[in-house]
Order: structure tokens, then sequence, then C-alpha cells
């Protein structure tokens, strides 16, 4: 019983090392890195500078960075953002237009962005999500 445990536990690993991210293209072509950071505002009524109120949990959970094409016609990837609002994708070098799937009135001035990715190089695209929350 212990080899078969122990066989079972390498296919899987193996599976799992074999596993690339969703927005990582499957052969060896160059590729460049979108990233950055969201930060979602007000979360609380009446907030006031200096007493932030944190944004709940599943505030990050739920909203989306969205890779669509450069000319906005077909989401290419969806992207989830961390628990601390990071994000990161790995793309194919070229033009994209970046957005968000917002909640409720969400709006941001950031996006939507065009954004170019190159080669062996990292793009940053920090977003401002204004909750609508007074």
């Amino acid at each position: 019983m212990g080899r078969k445990f122990a066989f079972a536990l390498i296919a899987v690993s193996l599976i799992f090392a074999c596993q690339r991210s969703p927005t990582e293209p499957a052969d060896d072509r160059p590729r460049g890195v979108l990233f950055g950071l969201v930060i979602i505002g007000p979360n609380c009524p009446v907030e006031q500078q200096g007493q932030e109120c944190p944004p709940p949990l599943d505030a990050y959970q739920i909203r989306k960075v969205l890779v669509y094409d450069e000319a906005k016609t077909k989401v290419l990837f969806t992207v989830d953002i961390d628990s601390r609002g990071a994000y990161r994708a790995i793309l194919l070098p070229g033009i994209y237009t970046v957005d968000m799937r917002r909640v409720g009135i969400d709006r941001s001035p950031d996006v939507p962005a065009v954004v170019t990715i190159h080669a062996n190089a990292e793009t940053r695209l920090d977003i401002h999500v204004d909750t609508g929350i007074r």
C-alpha cells in the first residue's frame, strides 16, 4: 500500500508541476508581465482621513481584472486579485485593453486602459476603484 500511495503522490505532483498560469502561453515564445495593485475604497460611509476602513475580505475576490484584445471585442483572460490587492498576468507581447469586472456602482478613472506588453519586461497598471460609498 505504501508504494501505491507514493506513486499517486508523485503523479499528482507531476500534474501540478506541469500546469501553467491561465495567462501563460503554452509555448516558449518570449512574454511579458502585466501587474499592479487594485485599491478599493471608500469602504465605510463617512470615512475620514487617518481612520480608514479596510475593504471586506471578499472585496478583491469578487472583482476581476479583465484582459481584452486591443479593440476590446474579446476577453482573453480573467485575472484574480489577491487579498492584498495585487494581480499579475503573463502575456505574449502585444497591445491589450485592460478593464475590471465591477461590482455595483464601482467606477475607476484608470480603466479601461490600453497597455503594451513587451517581451521580457514588466508593465505596471494600478487601478483605483471608487465604490461609490459616501
